[in-house]
């Protein structure tokens, strides 16, 4: 399945829990409304009997009851109580959710944010280490990460709705325990759950699922009210029985009221599991084969599993974390029956069996923490997630998973496409342009310390090449952020000038979390400067364009500067002019011979299924190839996956990607909002 295809079976999902969902308020205001009609239908037939009325009408509890349930403003009133009830709780936590987003979800679960430094611990650079190849091996930018400092087992989890602002989150005994191959593994699934937005779902659910649990909070808050009551009247009341007895009389109506009301939402309760379980279970699967996909070693995440099913287990003791149980990648509620019975991750000794068939269900007794000396080698990821590009040969979705049967690694649900995507490499694989496979000089990644070489980074990418405009822009560093700064930004230009070009834009990969540690003043300034970098010239070029794309654009989106745009388009003609304008740019940057950039651009419009012309060179700007990607952008799923199969299709007519190609795809796929195609840059490994 790609990336593509999983959005789409994402809004499948979401019919689903819809439907769920409705099932459950349907139950729960049935409930709820007989109930109220039983009190009402009950207190009415006593009101009858009292006046003398009681011949006129049944006095049956069912058929009073029944009455009261049929009366149309009863109805009503039962309806407007249980939406404000349910619908104001999910609302709540919804905008709580969306303003807290990852990196407050994971503070919240008691998570202490990792940034690089000269006094980082030596397992916590490894973890910081592997994310940052990740992200380069995914083509993201790296998401900040996050430790549970005040958690001793092994467990993880990923959490944002968007992919600038997705987190990372792993335990400390994750950290301590887990050699470098198991860690790789374990943030190997989280990536999985960022890429396929399965963490947007997620996020969702927390907020849907609390309004399905909110009468059981509120019936809990009533019975407590009656509690209250009932033992304070005694001492309020006691010189007058009478009064005494009605409002131990109210108290006890409260406290029951409140019991059944507490029931009733089990019911609720009793949804928001079987939702959880049904959302989670399947994905977990296909995160435990990403995983493998990533790292080409199934050990690294069977090895976790197997320490999870440890003396030490998964358990989490953070109070907020029940509500956010699906996030994680194993169990949080410990061991027993009741732990179980509602589980929303797969039986372990199953998702180990899918990873190693002989594997024989016997756990560790106990396990050791991992020390330089018994930790694993350092082992680069690979780039899994070909799937903006992978139909167009051959449905593959990723890399092989070793010498692993796809089967044996996520079962018959999945094998077909992982079959291709064990196969070898093909013949009619593009050549690629040996620059794109650049390691990022040591020099400049040392600068990656601190939010001020995240600053540097960023800023000495944009410095020209040209020695006159490159003399006017270090005047402008110097007169927007002052000698000293301008310093080690030219410190690392000089660097950079001695490494391809493309080491760029992964070095401001992995400068990103530095970044997002800015203030929003600071940023804003920043984004200020980069652009009166990029307009000294007067015009952009490809690597300003794409920074642009791919960080700038990002980063306004963690600082709520920008909001994603919802996808409306879903047919060719709705987008024709912009289709055109930006599949002529990418034929252009192919070749400089006339023919080819016409085969190219016909190979894309043969992968659409479409009829136009190339536009003339000289209209295929930045500009107008901005534009063009920012109305694409808002293309429906498996609609933008046409449109990057034409783009690849485009690219590789030639049986080459070279250097132009590469960042121009690089652009596109940041603009769509999409992992970068396999064949990007490669990640370097660190201890």
């Amino acid at each position: 399945m790609n990336f593509f295809e999983y959005q789409e079976q994402a809004r499948r999902m979401t019919v689903r829990l819809v439907v769920l969902y409705a099932v459950s308020l349907l139950l729960v205001f049935a409930a709820i409304h007989f109930l109220v009609s039983a009190i009402v239908g009950n207190v009415t037939g006593e009101i009858r009997e009292n006046d003398g009325y009681s011949h006129s009408s049944s006095s049956d509890p069912v058929d009073l009851t029944l009455n009261a349930a049929s009366d149309p403003l009863l109805l009503l009133i039962d309806l407007a109580a249980v939406t404000l009830i349910i619908g104001g709780g999910t609302l709540y936590k919804v905008c709580e959710l969306q303003s807290l987003d990852g990196d407050g979800i994971a503070s919240r679960l008691g998570g202490t944010r990792l940034t690089k430094g000269p006094n980082v611990a030596w397992r916590e650079k490894r973890l910081l280490n592997i994310a940052e190849e990740m992200a380069l091996a995914a083509g993201i930018n790296t998401p900040n990460v996050y430790i549970l400092r005040g958690e001793p087992s092994i467990n993880a989890f990923a959490a944002g709705f968007t992919l600038p602002t997705s987190v990372v989150a792993v335990t400390q005994g994750a950290v301590d325990y887990l050699t470098r191959d198991e860690l790789q593994g374990v943030i190997g699934h989280e990536f999985s759950h960022i890429l396929n937005q399965d963490t947007r779902l997620n996020m969702k659910l927390i907020g849907i699922l609390f309004g399905l649990e909110m009468l059981a909070i509120f019936g809990y808050v009533v019975m407590r009210v009656g509690m209250e009551i009932s033992f304070y009247a005694p001492r309020t009341s006691r010189k007058n029985d009478d009064t005494q007895s009605a409002v131990l009389g109210f108290a006890l109506a409260c406290f029951t009221v409140g019991l059944i009301l507490l029931v009733i939402g089990l019911i609720g309760q009793l949804f928001a599991n079987i939702i959880r379980a049904a959302i989670s279970r399947q994905r977990e699967y296909l995160a435990d084969a990403s995983a493998v996909q990533f790292t080409r070693y199934p050990g690294g995440i069977a090895g976790a599993l197997k320490k999870i099913g440890s003396d030490v287990g998964a358990h989490i003791s953070n109070n907020n974390a029940a509500e956010a149980s699906h996030l994680f990648i194993s169990n949080i509620f410990g061991r027993g029956f009741f732990s179980h019975l509602f589980d929303s991750h797969p039986n372990l000794t199953e998702r180990i069996k899918r990873l190693e068939p002989n594997f024989d269900g016997i756990y560790p007794s106990r396990i050791q923490k991992v020390t330089p000396e018994t930790d694993s080698p350092a082992r680069p990821p690979v780039r899994p997630f070909r799937t903006a590009m992978e139909p167009l040969r051959n449905g593959a979705v990723g890399l092989s998973a070793g010498n692993v049967a796809p089967q044996t690694i996520v079962g018959a649900a999945v094998a077909g496409s992982l079959l291709a995507a064990a196969a070898p490499t093909r013949r009619d694989e593009p050549r690629i342009a040996d620059t794109l496979h650049a390691p990022i000089p040591p020099e400049a990644d040392a600068v990656l310390q601190s939010p001020s070489g995240g600053i540097a980074a960023l800023l000495a990418v944009l410095i020209d090449d040209d020695p006159v405009w490159r003399e006017k822009e270090i005047a402008i560093l110097k007169e927007q952020i002052g000698p000293k700064m301008t310093e080690s930004v030219g410190s690392l230009v000089k660097a950079l000038d001695r490494s391809p070009q493309t080491v760029k834009i992964p070095l401001v990969q992995k400068a990103f979390p530095l970044l997002r540690s800015l203030s929003e003043e600071q940023y804003r300034k920043l984004r200020k400067i980069a652009g009166l970098l990029i307009n000294t010239d007067g015009k952009v070029d490809l690597l300003e364009f794409t920074i642009y794309r791919f960080v700038i654009s990002d980063l306004d989106l963690y600082f709520r500067i920008g909001r994603p745009k919802p996808d409306k388009y879903s047919r060719p003609e709705e987008v024709f002019e912009p289709l055109r304008q930006a599949a002529s740019h990418i034929a252009y940057a192919g070749s400089e011979d006339p023919a080819e950039c016409r085969r190219g651009f016909s190979l894309f419009c043969e992968a659409l299924g479409v009829s136009m012309t190339l536009l003339p060179k000289s209209e295929c700007t930045f500009r107008e190839l901005g534009h063009s990607l920012d109305i694409l952008s808002q293309t429906k799923p498996l609609f933008r996956q046409k449109i990057l199969e034409g783009f690849y299709a485009c690219v590789n007519a030639d049986g080459y990607v070279n250097e132009r190609e590469g960042e121009l795809i690089r652009a596109v796929t940041a603009c769509f909002r999409v992992p970068m195609p396999a064949w990007g840059t490669t990640a370097a490994t660190a201890p």
